[in-house]
């Protein structure tokens, strides 16, 4: 929903002694304004991160964040701990400082930056001259946000976001936790890794994102040339969706702004050739000569990228003959398995294929491939590059309808690829 974790209270620190008494009496603060706590991270350095739940959409919202920040921060000096135990202070702390340190310090602060900053240039307003924590005017989800939205970000989309309340509230899952920055585990976010462009990390993607929605980026941003390029680079390997503590899946909100702009501008013949490549790869595997011209003849990639958009630096897959495949029903009495065979295997790599079906033959099964209406069954992913969705659904739906059947008979269904 609208209501999030917010950061505010959540680098209090206090004395292990005094930690117990200090969780309990935060925990009736929230009680007190409404709210409930998520609470995690090192008790044992007498640090608890813990944010309010908080809807910052609405101004009861900002009131109740004033209020918890306050009550708690007054307790911590009455423990003499600190407001900012790791954490750096900011816009969220920087106004508690004078209560927290005295005037005096608070004044040694300011002759510090002056000295060093006489002009304010470097990180303006943190630490000495805060604004309010809660002027609302400077939240991410500002006054006239949900007014903005409305305008801006009120139109049909390809998927059902309803589990977030809307698009706009799935895009809002992205807290600015700054998890996909990082670079020592994991694979969020491959893009990322390469560039080091914030542009191409999945927080960059969602910020971009919100502020279309909320029409600050102008008129039909979601849809502009500039959305494009911010989503390009994106792989849809979905990593985000594992490794990001909120689960924002940005693969999925790339292919819903893809398919924003093929309700405006169409499709291409570049995106046409990708997308449907499972319809017309059958008929291509059976003159593989000839779809592999285009690196063979010189001038061709050039002509290729000029006319169709692909690029005349990369060599294209190589076509292979056409796959033998399994029959459509079992032949024997041996259990019975289906090898998905999706297009590109199918078209490029039949190796693959002929390697997966020895392994199973040589565990016992008998391996068969259902094909409705002599066409082998695709997944759609092809037209999810294109921002097809609706064709992607299509295609997911023939390939339930055909499987189905035998799945309720017991009989399972193996793919190369997760």
């Amino acid at each position: 929903g609208d209501a999030k974790p917010i950061s505010i209270v959540e680098d209090c620190a206090v004395d292990l002694k005094d930690l117990a008494e200090y969780t309990r009496r935060l925990t009736e603060v929230f009680t007190k304004h409404g709210t409930s706590g998520c609470w995690y991270a090192h008790a044992s350095v007498g640090t608890l991160h813990v944010r309010p739940v908080l809807n910052l959409k609405k101004q009861l919202g900002a009131d109740a964040l004033r209020a918890v920040a306050e009550d708690a921060f007054a307790m911590v000096r009455e423990y003499k701990g600190s407001h900012s135990g790791e954490h750096g202070d900011g816009i969220a702390r920087s106004e508690f400082h004078r209560d927290m340190f005295g005037s005096e310090i608070v004044a040694l602060f300011e002759d510090v930056k002056r000295m060093v900053d006489p002009k304010g240039l470097f990180n303006p307003n943190k630490i000495v001259h805060p604004p309010k924590h809660d002027d609302r005017s400077l939240f991410r989800f500002g006054p006239e946000y949900e007014d903005r939205v409305a305008i801006h970000g009120s139109f049909k989309t390809g998927f059902d976001w309803s589990a977030w309340g809307s698009f706009s509230g799935a895009i809002e899952m992205c807290n600015n936790n700054g998890a996909c920055r990082k670079t020592d585990v994991g694979v969020m976010c491959p893009s990322y890794r390469v560039t080091k462009n914030e542009r191409d990390l999945v927080r960059g993607r969602a910020n971009t994102l919100r502020l279309a929605l909320s029409g600050q980026l102008g008129p039909n941003a979601v849809t502009s040339n500039d959305m494009l390029e911010t989503m390009k680079l994106c792989v849809g390997c979905k990593a985000c969706q594992n490794e990001c503590p909120t689960s924002v899946d940005m693969a999925k909100m790339k292919t819903e702004v893809l398919y924003q702009r093929t309700q405006r501008f169409g499709i291409g013949l570049r995106e046409k050739l990708i997308a449907y490549m499972p319809h017309y790869s059958p008929w291509l595997k059976k003159v593989p000569w000839l779809a592999n011209l285009r690196d063979q003849i010189p001038g061709l990639p050039w002509l290729s990228e000029k006319v169709i958009g692909l690029s005349k630096d990369r060599r294209l897959p190589v076509w292979e003959g056409t796959y033998q495949e399994p029959a459509n029903e079992p032949q024997t009495n041996r259990p019975t398995v289906i090898l998905f065979g999706d297009t590109f295997n199918r078209s490029f790599e039949t190796k693959n294929l002929y390697a997966a079906r020895q392994v199973l033959e040589a565990m016992g099964y008998e391996v068969i491939e259902p094909k409705p209406d002599n066409r082998s069954v695709c997944c759609g992913r092809t037209f999810l590059a294109a921002g097809l969705v609706d064709q992607a659904k299509k295609e997911a739906a023939r390939f339930i309808e055909t499987v189905m059947p035998w799945i309720r008979q017991g009989i399972s269904v193996v793919g190369l690829e997760p």
